[in-house]
């Protein structure tokens, strides 16, 4: 079997330039191994911006009296700029009146009807209530766990034993 010459040489010209991709670093320390990661450390820094701190976000309570309907009959969308960047608000109106998602936590308007609270920020963890209730039929027991946002409703009914 005979092999042509054109292949050797084409492998031995691949071989050879795998072969110097392979240890030109090893030959160039300083240039290839130390000054590229300097260059990625800081622009990294430039690139990823520090981490959202979610803990400064205001949270609200809000009550709606029954006289204000949440039945919508019309919704707008109205795109502004607000402190450099656009955003969206939605404009709603039911049977009770009109309603702006950008206004309704604003301490400078005042919706008939609609009750606005700041939460209080609680540092030490979840707050856990616990309720209990005695009725002629049973008893109930209630668990309310608040952190943050998000409030977490349990409860249990045991029933009283008949005799």
């Amino acid at each position: 079997m005979r092999v042509e010459f054109r292949t050797v040489a084409t492998s031995a010209v691949l071989a050879l330039v795998a072969g110097g991709t392979l240890a030109t670093p090893a030959l160039f320390p300083q240039a290839f191994a130390s000054e590229p990661q300097h260059q990625l450390i800081r622009s990294a820094k430039d690139i990823f911006p520090p981490p959202f701190d979610a803990s400064k976000l205001r949270k609200f309570d809000i009550e709606l009296a029954d006289s204000v309907s949440t039945e919508p009959l019309r919704t707008q969308y109205v795109r502004k700029i607000a402190f450099g960047r656009p955003t969206t608000v939605t404009i709603v109106t039911t049977s009770s009146g009109t309603y702006s998602s950008d206004a309704i936590a604003s301490p400078y308007v005042l919706y008939p009807g609609i009750d606005v609270t700041t939460k209080r920020v609680s540092h030490g963890g979840p707050r856990v209530h616990v309720a209990t209730g005695t009725t002629p039929g049973g008893t109930f027991n209630w668990t309310v766990i608040s952190n943050g946002s998000f409030t977490y409703y349990t409860s249990s009914f045991t029933p009283k034993r008949r005799h």
